[in-house]
């Protein structure tokens, strides 16, 4: 269950102020009393989300042009423990892979540098047949090390971000320019609400799920943090949802 949040102060409220049985979460610098499950599952998020007064790592502008409603990505945390994982993945799996492009280099009778190891296997040079197989050995490991890397410079760099233009939305997860676009038609979104899924150990994950009348669902804002992503919920709702 999702920390429960003070939508006006940004405040995280305590234990003691949360009634579970009668659904209370009691915020004591507001003085503000909220239904619970609105704040740990965002049923009715947009109801509290202020658009003027962002979280820290947030956004919200609309004028003439269109609306735009994003969020950083940015956790020192997550970098720092994907940073590690993929150096020590990407540091064993290097080593394979500079073997094998010698290999490579070898079969099509190109030169190596001296300092390139020495393509053989069982004490006679790798085959072509081999080589091709190591390839598709090695792509997994390589697609997996890709993306550990991925998500570190996302957890430093990149940001959340919905972008609407008259009818047109457009979902972008990434990096400065480089990332996932996804289109969605604006008029057509039928909701916009919380997505808890669950990992094989039971942890629970949460991102925004966008539905539309025509059936197709989009999600986004996985990376971002509780306050963040219950911000972009609420504005999306707020903006999309009729």
């Amino acid at each position: 269950m999702p920390t429960p949040t003070c939508p006006k102060c940004r405040r995280v409220i305590p234990s003691e102020d949360i009634n579970v049985a009668q659904n209370v979460a009691y915020c004591r610098t507001c003085n503000i009393s909220y239904p619970l499950s609105d704040l740990t599952l965002d049923n009715d998020v947009s109801t509290y989300v202020d658009l003027n007064r962002p979280p820290k790592g947030a956004w919200y502008r609309s004028d003439g042009g269109g609306t735009v409603i994003g969020a950083t990505n940015r956790s020192l945390g997550a970098a720092f423990v994907m940073l590690f994982f993929a150096l020590f993945w990407n540091g064993i799996v290097s080593i394979f892979v500079v073997f094998v492009i010698s290999a490579t280099l070898h079969n099509f009778n190109i030169p190596v540098p001296d300092w390139f190891p020495a393509p053989k296997m069982n004490g006679g040079n790798m085959t072509p047949g081999m080589t091709v197989f190591m390839w598709l050995f090695l792509t997994p490991f390589i697609a997996v090390g890709l993306m550990v890397l991925s998500i570190c410079l996302s957890s430093l760099f990149g940001r959340t971000e919905v972008k609407i233009e008259n009818t047109r939305g457009t979902l972008f997860t990434g990096v400065g320019p480089v990332g996932w676009k996804r289109n969605f038609d604006a008029s057509q979104v039928k909701d916009v609400r919380l997505y808890e899924s669950r990992s094989n150990n039971g942890n629970p994950s949460f991102s925004i799920l966008l539905e539309t009348r025509e059936g197709k669902q989009f999600k986004l804002g996985s990376l971002l943090s509780n306050e963040r992503r219950q911000f972009v919920l609420g504005a999306m709702r707020r903006t999309l949802v009729r």
